[in-house]
């Protein structure tokens, strides 16, 4: 892993696998697609019922504690799976597996366990904005976002183009 990676080098590995897919600047990213290309099966949470997950479990994070888990990278042997909370929009889901993604593309060590006892996250924060700038980069490149931004473009043209939610498509245009 490389702890202190720069916005330039994890733009650079983004775009790099935006091009291994084929993906143009313009167009969205499937963040499942990069997943299977990597090899790393996504499950929707509901599905772990089939893996003897206790249906309790399942819908307690899909509804008392919904806003607080989105996705998690988990290792499984050798492997990685990610497993995400199929009660949250579809660009929210897309923006959470693109952000569990960037941790594997940016190599980061997993931490002792997924979540704490309250769910808090027990990646560090530094990692955590790695990732979410990775995402981002995945997901709606900044290369993209100011040429939209010239084009004038708004924060709904850019959430509708790269399948976005609006809130993500503001923080990306805020700089353009």
């Amino acid at each position: 892993m490389n702890p202190k990676w720069t916005q330039k080098e994890m733009a650079k590995v983004a775009a790099e696998e935006r091009a291994a897919l084929g993906v143009d600047l313009m167009d969205p990213r499937d963040p499942a697609l990069l997943a299977k290309t990597w090899g790393i099966p996504v499950y929707a949470i509901s599905e772990l019922t089939a893996h003897d997950c206790p249906s309790e479990t399942i819908e307690h994070f899909r509804t008392t504690s919904s806003k607080k888990w989105s996705a998690a990278l988990i290792p499984v042997g050798s492997g990685r799976i990610i497993i995400e909370n199929d009660s949250h929009p579809t660009v929210r889901r897309r923006s959470s597996v693109a952000h569990e993604m960037s941790h594997h593309l940016l190599e980061h060590v997993f931490p002792e366990g997924v979540l704490s006892s309250d769910h808090d996250q027990l990646y560090s924060k530094a990692v955590e904005k790695q990732a979410l700038f990775t995402s981002g980069e995945l997901l709606a490149p900044e290369a993209a976002c100011k040429k939209l931004a010239f084009r004038d473009a708004g924060n709904a043209a850019v959430a509708a183009r790269f399948e976005i939610s609006t809130q993500m498509a503001q923080m990306h245009m805020k700089g353009p």
